[in-house]
């Protein structure tokens, strides 16, 4: 189980980092506002089962903070699905926050909540610190 997280999680990160490649190679979109905005990927269900694993995790980790925690980790989050939904579009944030809420209500075992910590940190690092 511990091998096929770390492996989810790779797989994620190289989806999203696949992803933000393919997009800079794309001539902008405009959207409603004028503003110029990276077409989406949303036929690409590699992309979208990447956004998915990392849904998963974040919502574990909601699960795994301890109950004073939790809305900050709600939070976090949500911040990520919200530069999802302004970077990717709204079906890939969908994908994103429906698996968050899977990852926070489905049973899991709580050994791995250290795994999922230690990848939502990594995600945070990479996505949500720019």
């Amino acid at each position: 189980m511990r091998s096929h997280r770390i492996q989810s999680l790779g797989l994620a990160l190289a989806c999203l980092t696949f992803a933000g490649q393919a997009l800079a190679q794309n001539a902008p979109a405009q959207n409603s506002l004028g503003q110029n905005v990276p077409a989406a990927p949303d036929s690409d269900e590699s992309f979208l089962t990447g956004l998915r694993r990392v849904g998963v995790m974040a919502g574990q980790v909601v699960e795994c903070s301890a109950d004073a925690e939790r809305q900050a980790k709600i939070a976090e989050a949500m911040e990520l699905a919200n530069k999802i939904a302004i970077h990717f579009g709204l079906k890939a944030a969908f994908n994103y926050v429906g698996a968050v809420g899977y990852g926070s209500g489905h049973p899991f075992d709580k050994a791995g909540c250290t795994q999922s910590i230690d990848g939502w940190k990594e995600i945070q690092a990479k996505y949500l610190t720019k």
